[in-house]
């Protein structure tokens, strides 16, 4: 089962991120990152089950995963998608969820010269109230297509560039953590109280510029050739201003608590604090609350080439192909926090959660007051990101061949072979400094930009400095230069994958109990090889050591399919497949490094280079009927029984203590835990209301909906809500679009929701859980079709009309965890092709 995402020309998918008109097909969703959505979850299976494709060949990502962010494709330069759900043999391996094939265009697709330009102006209401961006943004791109050679030579060039800006504003509740304490005085101790909580604004640019060329020569119907280049470069570049209260659990004196008994998975029931006031114990200023103020400042910058070089050969009832494609990316990336502490007094600080609302949060101090808040230190730390340089390089190498045979149900023979050779790594670079309490001057005037007043639904925070970032950073400590610290070495990694695939497939064509079909059955099979190489860091109280570690890994994978299409009418098909499929480990999640520390019971964390695949065997099945010329109604159905689920768990480990006797700690890091099933339904009807009398017979509807169920369970470790499904799962996931074509005029309302899902798993495996969102879209457009205006187009978008928030809660929805808004977005442009 395939979905088609096309473009009926250059340039016209709505949407500025392509994961945005991914998002509109059945059991599609995408998340929100600062208002953008950048990755695909299909049938409720996250990102890392998806596999993705640009013109048939796997790419490189800069996430230190495998997983692609699709805003590095610009939506003017691709020219459709294909989403295959049910894969064939002679498909690249890779997806469990599903497959996403990107697609730029062939210049021979086009009968004439064509040159297509667009211009659109971004506005964002939010960017009006945030520092360090504008609100005003824009996109541009131009397209140039045509033949030469009597129509045997076709080229394609095409720009896109994108400014817009980042403004988001939002408030963070930390993981809970248990107080040892009954604070709400109900008798029942051990109350769980959030580690602490913040408020930020985030101002910024996000840029990107992309590129395009294709060359097809087609000299004739034997032979065909098709070179293929993409370019794309984003660029993230932003400020956040705000607070951060840290330590609340401990060496406080707390008060006016509220709290909500939940019940646990273990039995009993287990207090969590909601709101509460809280003050430093005299005299335990070095161990309490802590009150910070922050401006900090994160940058990534991520370079990728892709490209590769195609041919066709096609003999008397033979096709070969020959396809090599090499891809690469560069990400350089920082987050660098510069904190002011208050001087001489220990503040008051209270929150209340706001389940659906922005919380309460209060510190009796002026946080604004440059001598009252003083400079006292700057980080860049690994656990804030730090300053990582990742690099990924993959070169891909198939062969392929086609007989056609054509005689009873056997249609055609493939078979084939591929190759891929990938490598990626990753250097984790740190940077701190710090001022003594007692030399902590007054912020200068100098180094202050003002005051930053939260607004809107945050207006109840408090104010606070907005400092010049650089200037204070390089005149109070230096240089920015972080570099790889001891510690740095066991979150740095390479990882080498190759892996080596061959296939067979027969094609099917004829009768069979009476009905016409079509399919396919075939068997891939893929060798995979790794090595991973890293540093094992040993730490205890009297020592530190570094040894280098490397692991390699094979493995073999068979995976046969069968694909049957029924065709009982013209109006009806019934499509069947069963199948085979894996999906292979994120690359960071391979990596060879690990800490051990040794303070009483072992403890270590790290990666797994040992890890194995994703498996699942799957059935899916799909009803259609186009009942008329105009309509359509699908009905799909699936079910996935996967062997194994990788999921950060904690396993033991051993380590030799003084005596060489081995002592038993706690070991956090993936592992192939158990599988279980993934299984769910899909309804799509669409309808243009062709029926109705001029000029309504214009209108027409999209609509989807999907529903996903598992069994498949990540258990939380220290058991405070047990056993949760498969994460980055919503059960439901909808769309639907109303939209008027008629006349060169265009209209639509948009909408999609996705229930709430598991979103990972934070430092404490506290799970946090991602609310249920709908977001609600514009667009409109008219197309002169004569005179001298003939092929411009006038457009206008609004996206996120009713300011949807995107908020976090930790398993139970009244522990709020991260409320944060990210306004409305306004495009208004011209389009001309001519």
């Amino acid at each position: 089962m395939q979905e088609v995402l096309a473009a009926e020309d250059i340039g016209k998918l709505p949407e500025a991120s392509i994961a945005e008109s991914l998002a509109r097909l059945p059991g599609l969703a995408t998340n929100r990152d600062r208002g953008n959505g950048t990755a695909i979850s299909i049938r409720g299976m996250g990102p890392n089950l998806v596999n993705t494709l640009l013109n048939g060949r796997e790419i490189v990502s800069a996430e230190a995963s495998r997983n692609v962010r699709y805003e590095q494709y610009p939506a003017e330069l691709i020219n459709g998608a294909y989403v295959f759900k049910s894969p064939t043999a002679a498909q690249v391996e890779g997806a469990i969820a599903g497959q996403v094939d990107l697609r730029t265009l062939r210049p021979l697709d086009f009968s004439e010269t064509k040159v297509v330009l667009n211009a659109r102006a971004i506005y964002s209401d939010l960017a009006e109230k945030v520092q360090d961006t504008s609100p005003w943004g824009c996109i541009a791109s131009a397209s140039v297509v045509t033949q030469l050679l009597d129509d045997t030579l076709g080229i394609a060039v095409g720009y896109s560039g994108r400014r817009q800006s980042v403004a988001t504003v939002r408030t963070n509740i930390f993981r809970y953590t248990n107080s040892f304490a009954d604070l709400n005085g109900n008798g029942q101790g051990n109350d769980n109280i959030p580690f602490g909580f913040e408020g930020l604004a985030r101002g910024g640019d996000d840029i990107r510029h992309g590129a395009l060329a294709a060359l097809q020569w087609k000299p004739s119907r034997a032979f065909e050739l098709n070179g293929d280049f993409f370019y794309s470069k984003v660029k993230f570049d932003e400020t956040q201003r705000g607070f951060r209260v840290e330590n609340l659990p401990f060496g406080n004196t707390q008060s006016g608590v509220s709290a909500v008994t939940i019940p646990q998975a273990g039995g009993g029931t287990q207090d969590y604090v909601t709101g509460i006031t809280t003050t430093v114990f005299p005299g335990n200023e070095s161990f309490g609350q802590v009150v910070r103020g922050v401006n900090e400042l994160f940058f990534f910058e991520d370079d990728l080439y892709a490209g590769g070089l195609n041919a066709k050969w096609r003999p008397e009832g033979w096709e070969i192909a020959a396809d090599v494609g090499y891809s690469t990316t560069h990400r350089d990336q920082q987050f660098l926090t510069l904190r002011t502490e208050p001087f001489g007094f220990a503040p008051t600080t209270t929150f209340r959660s706001g389940n659906d609302s922005v919380p309460a949060m209060t510190i009796n101090a002026n946080l604004a007051d440059p001598s009252a808040f003083r400079i006292a230190d700057f980080q860049i730390p690994e656990n804030g990101g730090g300053a990582p340089l990742i690099n990924d390089e993959l070169w891909t190498a198939s062969l392929d061949a086609t007989r056609q045979i054509g005689r009873g149900p056997l249609a055609a023979l493939r078979f084939g072979a591929r190759y891929t050779d990938r490598s990626k790594d990753y250097t984790q670079r740190t940077q701190f400094g710090f001022i003594d309490p007692a030399q902590r001057t007054a912020t200068p005037a100098s180094l202050l930009n003002g005051t930053y007043n939260f607004s809107g639904a945050y207006a109840g925070l408090p104010a606070v400095q907005s400092i010049d970032i650089l200037k204070a950073v390089t005149t109070l400590f230096g240089p920015i230069a972080p570099t790889q610290s001891f510690f740095d070495q066991r979150s740095s990694w390479q990882v080498g994958e190759k892996t080596y695939a061959g296939y067979a497939q027969v094609d099917l064509e004829g009768n069979l109990f009476g009905l016409p079909f079509n399919g396919n059955v075939g068997l891939r099979v893929i060798r995979t090889e790794t090595d991973s190489r890293s540093i094992r860091i040993d730490q205890d109280p009297t020592s530190q050591t570094a040894v280098p570690v490397r692991v390699t890994n094979e493995f073999t994978d068979w995976l046969p399919n069968l694909n049957l299409t029924f065709k009982p009418t013209d109006k009806l098909q019934i499509r069947l497949g069963a199948s085979q499929a894996l999906a292979r480990p994120p690359l960071d999640d391979l990596s060879a490094g690990f800490g051990v520390f040794t303070f009483g019971a072992p403890s270590a964390f790290g990666g797994n280079p040992l890890l194995e695949p994703f498996r699942a065997k799957q059935l899916d099945a799909t009803v259609e009927w186009y009942f008329d010329r105009d309509s359509a109604l699908t009905i799909s159905g699936f079910y996935k029984d996967l062997s194994t689920y990788i999921a950060q768990q904690v396993t033991p480990i051993f380590v030799n203590d003084a005596n060489g006797n081995p002592v038993e700690g706690t070991f956090r890091r993936p592992i192939n835990g158990s599988g279980g099933t993934i299984k769910g339904v899909e309804v799509l009807f669409q309808k243009a209301f062709t029926f109705l009398p001029a000029p309504f017979d214009g209108f027409g509807t999209y609509l989807n909906y999907s529903y996903t169920d598992s069994n498949i369970s990540v258990t939380e470790n220290d058991n405070a809500i047990g056993a949760i499904q498969l994460p980055g799962l919503s059960k439901h996931v909808a769309n639907a679009t109303l939209y008027y074509s008629k006349a060169g005029f265009e209209a639509r309302v948009a909408f999609r929701y996705r229930s709430n899902y598991a979103t990972e798993l934070g430092d404490t495996d506290r799970i946090l859980f991602t609310a249920p969102e709908s977001v609600l879209d514009f667009q409109t457009s008219y197309e002169f079709g004569a005179g001298a205006l003939k092929g411009v187009r006038l457009l206008f978008q609004a996206n996120n009309l009713t300011d949807e928030p995107f908020e976090t809660y930790y398993g139970d929805r009244r522990l709020q965890g991260r409320y944060e808004k990210f306004g409305r977005r306004f495009l208004a442009g011209v389009g001309f092709s001519f």
